[in-house]
C-alpha cells in the first residue's frame, strides 16, 4: 500500500479498498491514525497531561461503532453464502472483521480536520459555526466512505448499504446528543444562552428532530435490505494472505501524524492545564480560589474563547453564589466582568424568582460600577432586566 492508495482510498476509489482490506499492515497504520485523531479533537480542549485518556475515546468508540455495523452486513453476508455453498464462501470472522477494521480506520485522517484552530483567528460565534460546519463535513465524508466500504467490500447495492449504514448512524448520533455539553432542554424551557452555545443547542435540535424522524425510515430501509440484498465477501483470502508491505513513506505518514504533536502540544497544553485547575476548583466549591486563581492570570493565559463555570442551567443562583464572592473579595477587573455578563444572559429569561432577584440587587450593590451596570440592562419587556431595576432602586442602601 503506497500513499497514493490511500488518497484514492478517501475519494472511494475500489481497487484502493480492495488493496487496503488485504493489507496486513494496515491495521497497525490504522490505529496510528486513530491515536492521531484523538490528539486533533482534543489538544486544544482538553488538559492531556492529567488525562490521557481522552486519546483513547476514538479508538473504543471505532472499535464500537465498526463491530456493530460490521455484524450488521457481515450476519447477512454469511447467511446467504453458506461456506460450504458458495462459489467465494466469506472468510472466518475474526479475518473479515480485521479486513472491515483497516477500512473503518482509515477514516480516522478526516478527523485532522478538527485540528484547525478556528477558535484563535475568528470571534466565538464564527468559531462555532466554522466546528459545526467541519463537523458535518467530516461526518458525511465517513458516512459515504463507509457506504462505499459496504458496497465493495461486500457487495451491496449502493441503495442497501446507504440504508443499513445510515440505520447505526442515525442511532448513535441519538445516542450521542445525551452528552451535549448543555441539555437541549435547555434551549426549549427558556433559559437564555450566549450566541455560540445557542447555535451550538440549535444546531443539536436539528439533528435530534431529523434523527428520529428519519430513523423509522432508515429501520424500514435496512430490513429492506435484509430482504432483498444477495451480498457476498469481495476479498480473495488467499490474496489477502499473500498481501504486500505497505510503503515505507505510509509508514512514514502515520508515524509523523503523531510526531507532530510534540510541537504543538507545547503551546496549546499549558491553557488547557489552567483552565482544568480552575474547573476542578469551582467544582470542589474552591470559588474563592478559582477566582483568585483567574485573576492571577489574563485571558490570554485561558483557551480561546473558554466559558469558566458555572455552565448554564435554571435559575440565577449558581451565578449568584460566585458573585457573592465578588463582592466579598473582588477579583481582576476582567473576571467580574465575566461573572456579570453571565448574570445579563440569565435575567434574559422570561421569568426569575424575586427572591433571586431581590439577592441579585444586594450584590449588585456592593460590587463597583454595580449601579451603571444596571442601568445599563435593555429596556425590555420581556425577562427579567426592568424587574431587577425596579428591585435595585426600591432596596435601602447598606
Amino acid at each position: 500500500m503506497t500513499i497514493r492508495t490511500f488518497l484514492r482510498y478517501l475519494i472511494g476509489d475500489r481497487q484502493a479498498i480492495l488493496a487496503i482490506a488485504a493489507d496486513r499492515q494496515a491495521l497497525w497504520l490504522g490505529l496510528l491514525f486513530v491515536l492521531s485523531a484523538g490528539f486533533a479533537r482534543d489538544y486544544d480542549g482538553e488538559d492531556l497531561l492529567h488525562e490521557p485518556w481522552h486519546l483513547l475515546i476514538p479508538v473504543g468508540a471505532s472499535l464500537a461503532t465498526s463491530f456493530l455495523l460490521f455484524l450488521i452486513t457481515f450476519a447477512l453476508v454469511t447467511a446467504k453464502n453458506p461456506p460450504k455453498s458458495a462459489v467465494r464462501p466469506p472468510p472466518p470472522f475474526s479475518a473479515a472483521y480485521r479486513m472491515f477494521l483497516n477500512l473503518f480506520w482509515f477514516t480516522a485522517p478526516l478527523a485532522w480536520l478538527y485540528a484547525i484552530p478556528y477558535e484563535r483567528f475568528l470571534p466565538a460565534v464564527e468559531a462555532t459555526q466554522a466546528n459545526l460546519w467541519t463537523l458535518g463535513l467530516v461526518s458525511l465524508w465517513r458516512v459515504a466512505l463507509m457506504v462505499r466500504v459496504v458496497s465493495v467490500l461486500m457487495g451491496y447495492r449502493a441503495l442497501a448499504a446507504l440504508c443499513l449504514v445510515m440505520t447505526l448512524a442515525d442511532l448513535e448520533a441519538l445516542f450521542a446528543l445525551q452528552f451535549v455539553p448543555v441539555p437541549i432542554m435547555d434551549v426549549m424551557g427558556g433559559i437564555r444562552l450566549s450566541e455560540s452555545e445557542m447555535m451550538m443547542k440549535s444546531a443539536a435540535l436539528v439533528v435530534l428532530q431529523g434523527g428520529i424522524c428519519s430513523l423509522p425510515l432508515w429501520l424500514i430501509g435496512a430490513v429492506w435490505a435484509g430482504i432483498v440484498s444477495k451480498p457476498a465477501w469481495q476479498v480473495d483470502p488467499i490474496a489477502h494472505g499473500k498481501s504486500s508491505r505497505s510503503s515505507w513513506p505510509m509508514w512514514g505518514l502515520a508515524w509523523g501524524s503523531l510526531a507532530i504533536w510534540t510541537f504543538i502540544l507545547p503551546f496549546t497544553q499549558p491553557e488547557q492545564i489552567l483552565k482544568r485547575r480552575v474547573e476542578q476548583q469551582f467544582a470542589t466549591g474552591q470559588i474563592a480560589v478559582a477566582l483568585a486563581e483567574m485573576s492571577a492570570h489574563s485571558p490570554d493565559d485561558f483557551p480561546p474563547h473558554w466559558d469558566p463555570p458555572p455552565k448554564p442551567s435554571f435559575g440565577l443562583t449558581p451565578v449568584l453564589n460566585v458573585l457573592e464572592v465578588v463582592a466579598e473579595q473582588p477579583p481582576a477587573p476582567w473576571v467580574r466582568s465575566v461573572y456579570l455578563a453571565k448574570l445579563r444572559i440569565r435575567l434574559g429569561a422570561w421569568y426569575l424568582p424575586d427572591e433571586e432577584l431581590v439577592q441579585a440587587a444586594k450584590i449588585l450593590k456592593r460590587i463597583p460600577d454595580g449601579r451603571a451596570w444596571v442601568e445599563g440592562l435593555p429596556q425590555e419587556e420581556e425577562g427579567s432586566y426592568r424587574q431587577l431595576q425596579k428591585l435595585y432602586a426600591a432596596s435601602d442602601p447598606e
